[in-house]
């Protein structure tokens, strides 16, 4: 028997061979149709997809054989890898480098084999896709064909299964680095909001400039906080993480807490509150700071979207069989209709110009669907271009 040479860049294919991350992993159906696919075609009772380290050969799809692995001195794929095409066999009883291979002489007493190396890039050879038989024989050139097509399909599997392994490498950097700078971001907002407000309510000697400027500092840093607070919420959100303690909440009381939380942003707006009788005893099991956060969403898109004159929001709860319906409606620009597709999208900002320049991270609407689905709700809208818009959510009601 004689052992294969280590190929001359064995470090880098042992390091590429671990990058995949397929090592001793569980059997996958995408593999073992091709060793079936192997099998069939060329008429073999055993097919491989192998990989080897540093000391043996293991099989990520094995047809045909029970075993997962082998020593790598005694593996014909130790051989193939070094080939730059198929690596053929047929009868190694007559080969010197196998006839007294224990995979030879001792179950499962092989004769035949046929090997096409996994090539990565140009020269990175990580195993083999392979054929084997207890009795000697040859292949046909369609077969042969057909092996190496096998083996560009499993090379294929490999570089999709390392391109998803990248991609959420990058979600999870780009969700650490954003919840990062939201954090970083948060304090020295919530500071500046605080001592703002303090100049704000101070009896000291204001004129009208020096208020109109606190005016605008103080509407800035509002704005800089929705920000921060919608990019720490949407990537705490995609991670799996937001956090709601669900309750039993009134809903004339969920509204008119919201309305009067943003009735300073809404001061230029005539905003109307419409709540039936009997919605005073329904109530709803839900987070109420999350739902306060919808409404207050919802609300200010209405006013960002709303006429600089006679601006008009009304805020409506209703009831359709066992489910509340919140409406919030506003008298401005309307959404065209192609644009309505992406309203809930991630960072899609609403409006009927896409090169409208309005405050907002397009976070908002994407942020409110997902509370809401997460009350086993759903959210929508009704639009007329430079007519109305109308956005509304729906809530289970407690029995």
């Amino acid at each position: 028997m004689i052992i294969a040479p280590l190929p001359h860049n064995e470090d880098e294919r042992l390091l590429r061979t671990r990058q995949l991350g397929l090592l001793d992993t569980l059997e996958e159906q995408a593999y073992d149709d091709l060793t079936l696919l192997a099998s069939e075609i060329c008429d073999a009772p055993i097919a491989l997809i192998t990989l080897l380290d540093e000391k043996r050969q293991w099989f990520k799809s094995h047809h045909g054989l029970d075993i997962t692995e082998t020593s790598r001195e005694i593996s014909f794929c130790s051989h193939a890898i070094l080939q730059d095409s198929l690596f053929i066999v047929e009868d190694a009883d007559k080969d010197i480098r196998f006839k007294d291979n224990p995979l030879v002489t001792d179950d499962p007493k092989l004769k035949f084999y046929a090997g096409a190396p996994l090539i990565l890039d140009t020269d990175i050879r990580v195993g083999t896709l392979c054929i084997l038989d207890t009795q000697k024989r040859s292949l046909s050139e369609i077969q042969k064909r057909s092996l190496e097509a096998l083996a560009r399909q499993v090379v294929a599997l490999f570089q999709l299964r390392v391109t998803i392994k990248e991609m959420k490498n990058l979600d999870k950097v780009k969700d650490e680095f954003l919840a990062m700078v939201s954090h970083e971001l948060r304090s020295p907002l919530t500071s500046l909001k605080g001592s703002l407000n303090i100049l704000q309510h101070l009896e000291i000697q204001k004129n009208g400039e020096t208020n109109s400027l606190l005016d605008i500092a103080v509407r800035n840093t509002d704005q800089l906080a929705v920000i921060v607070n919608d990019i720490l919420d949407v990537t705490t959100m995609q991670a799996g993480k937001i956090k709601m303690i669900f309750e039993k909440v009134n809903l004339a009381s969920l509204i008119k807490k919201a309305v009067n939380q943003n009735l300073s942003r809404l001061n230029k707006c005539e905003v109307s509150v419409h709540i039936p009788d009997e919605a005073n005893i329904q109530n709803v099991y839900g987070d109420e700071l999350k739902l306060v956060q919808v409404i207050s969403n919802l609300l200010s898109n209405a006013e960002k979207f709303s006429p600089k004159e006679n601006a008009k929001i009304k805020v409506t709860v209703g009831q359709e069989s066992n489910l509340a319906k919140i409406s919030i409606s506003d008298n401005g620009i309307g959404i065209a209709d192609e644009f309505k597709d992406q309203i809930f999208t991630t960072f899609h900002q609403v409006g009927s110009d896409p090169n409208q320049k309005l405050p907002g991270t397009g976070l908002g609407l994407s942020i409110c669907k997902h509370i809401i689905k997460s009350h086993n709700g759903s959210i929508g809208f009704t639009s007329k271009p430079h007519e109305k818009t109308d956005f509304y959510f729906t809530l289970p009601l407690m029995s």
